[in-house]
């Protein structure tokens, strides 16, 4: 396993890093009119996360540091693999050959508004699908807050398969091309005669929930998994604006990934809960 020190060297955030954080964490009540998502702002709020992670260590008993590594990595990973526009294939094969025993990899599929979750087992793996953004309409439409499960499909593949030499290289690709490409999964509107993207709406997932499920699914089975409910505090403002304000997906999915993985090991729920708290509470 993995070693890690806890000794945090914390990256600089400039100001508009930090605002991003604020908003995106805390969903204060005067939030932007626009959207201020950019690849910079996310791999902030992905090292801050990291980086509260890294420093809850040492809050942590011996015995359930060993357990917390795990997400430590898991949280590492989808860092490193988010580091540019479009993942690295090289990059994603590579971190699905290093998984060990109760590892645990997510991907945020950015082009599909979806995310990839997978979870190493003594004798398989369990992949579990879900969106990302719920659709706006429903996000306008909802009085108060969405309720969601999470995740979404799930399913086991026996590791004689995932062992397969091929087998990283070619979920390495497909996922890198669905990070890159809409295809035909993006909202469509009618504009001087002509079929154009609607990119105010979000894009509809089926590419990840439906397509690799029905993959998967040939080489394994149906999973039976935990599930999660989340109140999902969301909006969509905007004000003079191409793009409208929603709030952060790669924040889900941080938090999707790391309350089922936790739930789903010796130390619970009450150290998924413990986190948040520490890590908003941080200078």
């Amino acid at each position: 396993m993995a070693q890690y020190s806890t000794t945090v060297k914390r990256l600089p955030t400039d100001q508009s890093s930090l605002q991003y954080l604020i908003n995106h964490v805390f969903l204060p009540l005067k939030l932007p009119q626009r959207s201020n998502h950019s690849l910079e702002n996310e791999l902030a709020l992905s090292q801050a996360v990291f980086d509260a992670a890294l420093a809850f260590s040492d809050q942590l008993p011996s015995d359930e540091f060993l357990l917390w590594t795990s997400s430590l990595k898991m949280l590492r990973n989808l860092k490193d693999s988010i580091r540019f526009s479009v993942m690295s294939a090289k990059e994603v094969e590579s971190q699905i050959n290093a998984m060990d025993n109760k590892d645990v990899l997510v991907y945020m599929i950015r082009a599909q508004n979806a995310a990839v979750v997978m979870r190493r087992l003594e004798f398989e793996t369990i992949f579990e699908l879900f969106e990302v953004s719920p659709d706006p309409t429903a996000v306008m439409g909802a009085k108060g807050k969405l309720i969601c499960s999470y995740p979404g499909p799930a399913i086991t593949v026996p590791d004689v398969n995932i062992d397969n030499a091929t087998f990283s290289a070619e979920l390495a690709n497909f996922l890198v091309r669905m990070d890159r490409d809409v295809l035909d999964a993006a909202p469509t509107r009618k504009k001087a005669r002509s079929t154009v993207l609607e990119e105010r709406d979000t894009t509809h997932p089926r590419y990840i929930t439906e397509l690799l499920t029905g993959i998967l699914r040939g080489l394994g089975s149906i999973a039976d998994v935990p599930r999660i409910r989340k109140r999902i505090g969301d909006d969509v403002l905007w004000d003079s604006a191409k793009l409208p304000w929603r709030r952060s997906p790669l924040w889900l999915v941080i938090r999707v990934a790391l309350q089922t993985t936790l739930e789903r090991s010796a130390i619970g729920r009450t150290t998924y809960k413990s986190f948040m708290p520490f890590f908003m509470a941080r200078p």
